[in-house]
């Protein structure tokens, strides 16, 4: 019987054993991978930082001056004469980056499973693979490499897609209300089930004559005795991957945290040359753990192969594509059988040292250009962040947001602004509210835009903390503001009920509470941010942007405000250097905050300014760069 086969039931005895089989089939294909294994992961991700990623955004942005636009700005698309050119452009991205990581995978599961091929008959495979991924069958491979793969992170990694994730400014707004957060959590376990069943795919679409990559992986995963060793077995990898990664970070900040004591002068320089280290010592424990797991995927393939579809059939090589002497020489130096042979077991290469040299001074050179490029940043991180911390819509911890009471809580946390939004009533009136419908607060099925400025401030609203307050007008949420001596960053918001002159209503009621020039603004409305400043260019006002790429959006505004997802530190320099100022929203989680602290970020608004204040009067004391390196190890350096 098949091992982990549908028939076979999925007793703790057998998982264990199961699992314990494919770890150490595993183990035993990253072994004979060796030092060309190193250096296939080196090399690739010099390719992917080097080349493929660089041309990436290049194409994009001259797919957006196609269209007329310097950059990304979803508020303000541009579909003029140049839009076919855009489109095409964006094909090409998308085949480009197909390719790229599908090639990537493919080396290093020929890699893993014929470790003996000399180049020629390893770039026949890559070559041969190549042509599959032209079939209309290789489709399916798309959605799970750039859907499946990046949501749920369980299987193959790579560069180029570790930033496809939900933006945090959407799944935070579905935490917020209980019916959208379970239905998230279910969408994202139905995800990471479809992952599983589907882990196979690239093995399969690799090492198999035929198509229907999808529905073998499907069939091999059938049944718990199939799935529960597989999962298992890679947990363990991605665990033990995760393990070593703590201790590689600690041994990396100690020269720092010497030098910090000892030569506080050379310490951006010792920082940075640890910094090139520990990168390409993550590229190795990163890339050696995907083909631990890659190699765990190989091992079930081939224990399965029978189960595969009909007209799929598992490829072997034949000796004639290893390179002369080099397949029976490795064979005899593994002590290698001929029932081993007729298993189908890979051949293991002869071992030579000249390929550890040549990787690990590849890795010297590689560690010490990192290094060198750096030093600068490592002493721009010797200085102490100016970052603002704005509360969004007050702080959630103390109260309902946009409410009065979230307003104080701001305040008493020591928030120095908070960032609020209003909104137009039916009658013209202002309030201060975020969502258009009232469902998630106030649990009616009822919206702003139709019903008026007295209807709605007598409405109760509730959040899932159990904060309980009334929907405040916004004149009433500016005077309180003015009276804790609090200003704000006021989000003009359209509701459905906004008059044209909008705009020109709000000026004139925050003149009327002689409010508006202490305050300042922002809007994703570009209409409204161009007229709030063509009636009043002196006051401050930024663009929002829930996504932003290329350059910065041709705007009047003074400063753009960026969702964290895409608030990057080449959009922020480039927001500099256009004369903008630069904020990015919702930055709730620790690395993040610290990450926008280190760069200094000219605002964070966040959830939590608690946190953010405490984070920052921890950065101010620093004494040494050892806290900053270890920061922005963990922004560099992803391993898991």
């Amino acid at each position: 019987m098949t091992h982990g086969s549908p028939a076979a039931r999925p007793s703790p005895r057998r998982v264990r054993s199961h699992y314990g089989r494919l770890l150490r089939e595993g183990w035993r294909l990253v072994r004979a991978g060796g030092a060309r294994l190193a250096g296939l992961v080196l090399l690739s991700q010099l390719v992917i930082l080097l080349v493929a990623l660089p041309l990436i955004g290049w194409l994009f942005r001259e797919a957006l001056r196609a269209s007329g636009m310097h950059g990304l700005d979803t508020g303000n698309l541009r579909l003029g004469g140049g839009f076919p050119v855009t489109l095409a452009l964006l094909v090409v991205i998308v085949v480009l980056a197909f390719w790229l990581i599908s090639l990537q995978f493919t080396a290093l599961v020929v890699l893993l499973r014929w470790p003996g091929l000399g180049p020629r008959a390893f770039l026949a495979q890559l070559r041969r693979v190549a042509r599959k991924l032209v079939r209309p069958g290789s489709a399916s491979l798309l959605v799970y490499l750039f859907l499946l793969l990046p949501l749920t992170g369980f299987g193959f990694t790579s560069t180029v897609t570790r930033g496809i994730a939900i933006p945090p400014f959407i799944s935070g707004e579905l935490a917020k209300s209980p019916a959208s957060s379970i239905a998230l959590t279910l969408v994202l376990i139905a995800l990471a089930l479809l992952n599983v069943r589907l882990s196979l795919t690239v093995p399969v679409f690799v090492l198999t004559d035929g198509g229907r990559a999808s529905r073998g992986s499907w069939r091999l995963t059938r049944g718990l005795g199939a799935s529960v060793p597989l999962v298992l077995a890679i947990l363990t990898v991605l665990a033990v991957a995760g393990a070593l990664a703590g201790v590689l970070f600690g041994v990396a900040i100690a020269p720092t945290a010497l030098a910090d004591a000892i030569a506080p002068d050379a310490a951006p320089i010792v920082a940075a040359y640890s910094l090139g280290a520990v990168q390409v010592a993550g590229f190795l424990l990163s890339g050696f753990a995907t083909a631990m797991v890659a190699a765990i995927l190989i091992a079930r393939v081939r224990e399965a192969a029978e189960l595969l579809p009909a007209g799929v059939t598992l490829r072997e090589t034949s000796a004639a594509e290893h390179p002369a002497g080099e397949h029976a020489a490795g064979e005899r130096a593994a002590g290698r059988t001929a029932l081993d042979r007729s298993a189908g077991a890979p051949a293991a290469p002869r071992r030579s040292r000249r390929p550890i040299a040549i990787v690990a001074l590849g890795a010297v050179i590689m560690a010490a250009g990192f290094g060198t490029a750096g030093i600068g940043t490592m002493q721009r991180l010797s200085g102490t962040p100016d970052t603002l911390v704005l509360a969004h819509r007050g702080f959630s911890d103390g109260g309902v947001e946009n409410t009065i009471g979230g307003l104080e809580a701001a305040a008493a946390a020591g928030a120095e602004l908070v960032e609020m939004d209003v909104m137009q009533t039916q009658d013209g009136g202002f309030i201060a509210m975020h969502d258009p419908e009232l469902s998630r607060l106030a649990g009616r099925q009822a919206a702003v835009k139709d019903l008026t400025l007295a209807e709605l401030t007598a409405i109760t609203v509730r959040d899932g903390a159990g904060h309980e307050d009334t929907i405040p007008a916004f004149a009433d949420y500016v005077r309180r503001a003015a009276e804790l001596e609090m200003p704000l960053l006021i989000e003009i918001k359209l509701g459905g009920a906004d008059t044209e002159d909008h705009v020109a209503r709000l000026v004139a009621e925050l003149e009327s509470l002689d409010a508006l020039e202490t305050n300042i603004y922002h809007s994703l409305d570009a209409a409204s941010v161009a007229e709030l400043k063509r009636l009043r260019p002196d006051l401050t006002v930024g663009y929002t942007m829930p996504f932003a790429g290329g350059d910065v959006p041709d705007t009047a505004a003074d400063f753009i405000v960026v969702e964290q997802w895409t608030a990057t530190r080449a959009m922020q320099d480039d927001a500099w250097n256009a004369g903008l100022g630069f904020m990015a929203w919702t930055v709730n989680d620790d690395a993040g905050i610290r990450e926008h602290l280190r760069r200094d970020t000219d605002g964070i608004i966040t959830d939590h300014p608690d946190l953010a204040l405490s984070t920052r009067e921890q950065i101010d004391e620093e004494s040494g760069l050892a806290d900053a390196l270890l920061d922005t190890i963990t922004r560099f350096v992803t391993v898991v």
